[in-house]
């Protein structure tokens, strides 16, 4: 699998998103246009290769914990 790295204000968008933000009140949030928050997206999507918010939900999380480092087991079952 191809590494995406994402810029801040795309991890700040995705981030945002992801707690229930439309594109207005993200927008909002970032200080830019709701039509930014749309290029931003169709950026990822296309780098992503993913054609809908759905696909580039799904592709964002897969990717999340495919980088997230395993947690060492301590051995004592906690």
């Amino acid at each position: 699998m191809p590494k995406i790295t994402l810029t801040d204000r795309e991890r700040e968008l995705v981030a945002l998103l992801a707690q229930g933000h439309t594109d207005v009140s993200a927008a909002e949030q970032l200080g830019i246009s709701a039509r930014s928050v749309t290029y931003v997206l169709r950026s990822l999507m296309d780098r992503l290769g993913v054609e809908n918010r759905f696909q580039l939900g799904l592709a964002l999380g897969f990717l999340r914990k495919a980088h997230v480092p395993p947690v060492e087991d301590r051995g004592d079952n906690r």
